[in-house]
C-alpha cells in the first residue's frame, strides 16, 4: 500500500511576493508623479485668489482715500482685509506689492509654479527666493 503525502501550502511563494511588491511600487510611483502637478496647480490657484482678494481691498481703499495705500498692512488696520495673505508654499516665498509714483497705480506680483496656466510677466521684481512671474495691476 502506498502512502500519499499531502502537501499543504499556506502562504505565498517568494516569487508571488516579489511580483506583488513590484506592482505596488509601480502604482505608487505613477500616483506620486500624477499628484505632484496637482499640488502646484492648487497652490497657483490659491495665489491668484489671494491676489484678487487684495486687489478688491485696494480698490475699496482707493474709494475711501482717493489713492492706494503705501503698504498692504494698512489695509488690515482699516478692516478692509482680515490679514495680509501669505504665499501657500511657505517660507521663502512672498507676494510683492509696489505702488506707482503717482499713488494712483499699483502692481501685485507672485511667483507661479505652473507657468502653463498663467501669463508670464518679467517686470515684477522679487517674490522672496524667486523672481515674480505673475502680475496683477489696477484696472
Amino acid at each position: 500500500m502506498k502512502i500519499k503525502k499531502i502537501r499543504k501550502t499556506k502562504g505565498f511563494t517568494l516569487f508571488e511576493l516579489l511580483v506583488s511588491i513590484s506592482i505596488i511600487a509601480v502604482l505608487t510611483a505613477v500616483a506620486i508623479v500624477s499628484f505632484g502637478g496637482l499640488n502646484r496647480k492648487t497652490r497657483d490657484s490659491r495665489r491668484m485668489s489671494d491676489l484678487e482678494k487684495v486687489r478688491l481691498s485696494l480698490e475699496a481703499a482707493k474709494q475711501i482715500g482717493n489713492t492706494y495705500p503705501s503698504d498692504l498692512s494698512s489695509l488690515v488696520g482699516s478692516s478692509l482685509l482680515e490679514k495680509v495673505p501669505a504665499d501657500p508654499k511657505g517660507v521663502g516665498y512672498t507676494y510683492a506689492y509696489s505702488i506707482g509714483t503717482s499713488n494712483y497705480t499699483y502692481a501685485l506680483c507672485a511667483y507661479m509654479e505652473d507657468l502653463g496656466s498663467t501669463t508670464v510677466s518679467t517686470d515684477c521684481g522679487s517674490c522672496g527666493t524667486s523672481s515674480c512671474n505673475y502680475k496683477v495691476i489696477n484696472p
